[in-house]
């Protein structure tokens, strides 16, 4: 009987910790889901720069930025945000995706209409997800880039740079204040950047461990 109980009472110690433990992983790395068949990936890093150092793209969760990128049907590819990694800055990715030609066009702004918004709804940020409370704004690249993703794969577009303007941002009044003053944005970048996949490399969650077999890249922090 107290074996019983002292097993219990371990038990009951050492799960929380356990539990704990692996939520902090998970919310160290970014969640994705398990491969599924041939499915493949596709990740973009994006981010600003700040001095001689970059990070993040902003997101509020009024207004954010995405990739655009379409497959060889011009469907447009939804893809997750990770913003939490140090030695990233934002990182895309779009997982379980089906061999074929996708195209990065360029990004994307998404931001609230306070004329649209409804009285009793808190805005939200889903670049992919069609609130009726968005707009879209389109912005290409000089070039558009172009990859032939095989099966059971990762691949990357890149790294890039947005410069930006609000309209007003959080201090503006205005209906349309977290707009993009279009004149405002630049995007640079280097398509053969591939630090984001040698970052990934580094995450070992279960999902992330059998993604990364695929991935050809060798773990680093830069």
């Amino acid at each position: 009987m107290r074996r019983s109980v002292r097993f219990l009472v371990g038990t009951a110690v050492v799960l929380p910790l356990l539990l704990t433990s692996c939520l902090s992983i998970m919310a160290f790395w970014p969640n994705v889901d398990p491969p599924v068949g041939d499915g493949s990936m596709l990740i973009v890093e994006a981010g600003v720069h700040n001095g001689s150092e970059t990070q993040a793209l902003w997101n509020t969760n009024v207004s954010g930025w995405a990739p655009w990128v379409v497959d060889d049907r011009g469907n447009e590819i939804p893809f997750k945000p990770f913003d939490t990694e140090s030695r990233v800055d934002s990182f895309y990715y779009s997982e379980n995706l089906s061999p074929g030609t996708y195209t990065l066009k360029g990004f994307m702004h998404v931001y609230v209409d306070y004329s649209i918004l409804p009285e009793d709804i808190i805005p939200t940020y889903g670049p992919f997800s069609n609130y009726a409370y968005d707009l879209r704004q389109y912005f290409p690249l000089d070039r558009e880039v172009t990859i032939s993703l095989g099966s059971r794969s990762i691949e990357t577009f890149g790294r890039y740079f947005v410069e930006s303007k609000y309209v007003g941002g959080a201090s503006g009044t205005t209906d349309d204040r977290w707009k993009m003053v279009e004149s405002s944005v630049r995007i640079s970048g280097d398509r053969n950047d591939r630090k984001a996949m040698r970052v990934a490399k580094n995450w070992a969650t279960l999902n992330w461990t059998l993604w990364n077999a695929y991935n050809p890249e060798t773990a680093a922090d830069e």
